[in-house]
């Protein structure tokens, strides 16, 4: 078996329950339209996305109880490489609710199992894993034990092994991770405001804070702004990147393959504009399916040279 270039982490993993609702009202009763149930996980979208396209990957992290098994007997059954490491509890469940006439999605998202004894095996295993890829990717919510610290721990970890880190994670989290200096960081705009500690609004404004960070050892920022599209910073050069129009399915695994994107672009070694159309492309397709269904790499990478880029001054 060939060794893999890119590792997807996800400590703190889910099965994805999603919900349709024309009209969805708070405190009543709302009627489905459709249902269904997701592998999920920040980082298994990641490494759901890369599945054919061409790039040898595996997908690690902790499962717990009856859920981690369901979940990782899917990922197999799908043909996705695992690396899991047994936790007690159970995996956790995520409810997420798509108003079919906004658009919009609201998550109720379970605080998941605790990682216990696992996450150290889990440590012992990753350096191996690591021998010869060229990413990591570090994604999501940590198990409710762990500190927000981790993060920046498996990033030093990673650098010292020369493999690039993404990151995208929230909170503390993210605030501590970017401390170990990880190649990059794929944060919402949301999530970004609270990194940076301002309402930015333009994209100047974004380009701006974005400087900031790199300017602190972070090699490239990527910002998606949803409907919006994405602003990606690295070193010098800025870049606006705006999508195709789509019939909105479902956002919610759209920015995890914007990050599958990215790792197969850093692989590739690609420019950074290309680098850009690619992972919008990805995000946008992933954004057209229900649920927390992904586009695969292979084909979002198809609609690239739809994506409109513009280099910020």
């Amino acid at each position: 078996m060939e060794r893999p270039r890119i590792i997807t982490v996800t400590l703190n993993p889910c099965l994805d329950r999603t919900v349709e609702v024309a009209g969805f009202a708070a405190g009543k009763t709302n009627r489905v339209l459709r249902a269904r149930t997701d592998v999920g996980g920040k980082g298994i979208n990641v490494a759901r996305a890369l599945l054919g396209c061409g790039v040898p990957f595996v997908a690690a992290g902790l499962a717990a109880g009856t859920n981690g098994q369901k979940l990782t007997d899917a990922l197999t059954d799908m043909g996705v490489p695992c690396a899991f490491c047994r936790s007690g509890g159970e995996t956790r469940v995520n409810l997420k609710i798509i108003d079919t006439q906004s658009g919009e999605m609201t998550e109720l998202n379970e605080k998941g199992a605790e990682a216990g004894s696992a996450y150290a095996v889990f440590l012992d295993t990753l350096p191996q894993l690591l021998q010869g890829a060229d990413v990591l990717t570090l994604s999501g919510s940590l198990p409710p034990d762990l500190d927000p610290g981790v993060y920046r721990k498996l990033t030093a970890l990673a650098n010292g092994l020369g493999v690039r880190v993404i990151l995208d994670a929230d909170g503390q989290a993210l605030r501590e991770g970017i401390e170990a200096k990880p190649f990059a960081i794929k944060p919402n705009l949301e999530e970004f405001r609270a990194l940076v500690g301002k309402d930015v609004q333009t994209v100047d404004e974004i380009v701006t804070a974005a400087r900031e960070l790199t300017a602190r050892g972070v090699d490239t920022v990527a910002v998606s702004c949803g409907a919006d599209g994405a602003v990606f910073v690295r070193g010098d050069l800025a870049v606006q990147a705006v999508p195709f129009s789509i019939s909105l399915g479902s956002p919610a695994a759209a920015g995890d393959s914007m990050v599958a994107a990215l790792a197969w672009s850093i692989v590739k070694d690609l420019p950074p504009v290309e680098t850009a159309k690619r992972m919008t492309a990805a995000g946008t397709c992933t954004a057209a399916l229900p649920g927390t269904q992904v586009a695969p790499l292979s084909e979002a990478f198809s609609r690239a040279r739809d994506v409109c880029v513009r280099i910020i001054e």
